[in-house]
């Protein structure tokens, strides 16, 4: 396995396929993925791309933080789960947002990624929110 940075469009199909199967993959172009302080990550099997994340340097309300980044659309393929991809990718992550002097990682995780997240050093902050048509989610964080 290896990762690599991506462009967002590059994300796109697998963020359909496993985040808004439901949806126009046209709502797979989330509004800070062109922002210059963002970043795409993918891991690649044999020159398949089996999982993704994106970063992007905004804050939340409520959150302690220097320098705030937000990890989103990360997916991993359904073939491809259990296998320890998606770990591998989270901590090259946490690493590039250390290297760029980041201080905090937060995320709105659905809820059936809580213990992978939880499992990665994340924590838990406020109660659990539903997001309209995705399901219940859990607003987490790490410091970094």
């Amino acid at each position: 396995m290896r990762i690599a940075y991506l462009k967002a469009p590059d994300t796109w199909p697998l963020r359909h396929l496993v985040l808004r199967p439901h949806q126009p993959i046209e709502e797979c172009d989330y509004p800070n993925d062109r922002n210059p302080d963002s970043f795409h990550l993918g891991a690649f099997s044999k020159n398949e791309l089996i999982a993704i994340a994106s970063f992007y340097k905004e804050r939340k309300d409520g959150l302690t933080g220097w320098i705030q980044y937000r990890l989103r659309g990360m997916a991993v393929h359904p073939d491809q789960r259990g296998r320890g991809v998606g770990g591998k990718l989270l901590v090259f992550g946490f690493g590039h947002l250390r290297d760029l002097k980041a201080d905090l990682l937060w995320c709105n995780a659905r809820d059936n990624a809580k213990g992978f997240y939880l499992a990665h050093g994340m924590e838990v902050y406020g109660p659990p929110f539903t997001i309209e048509g995705i399901g219940e989610h859990h607003l987490m964080f790490r410091r970094l």
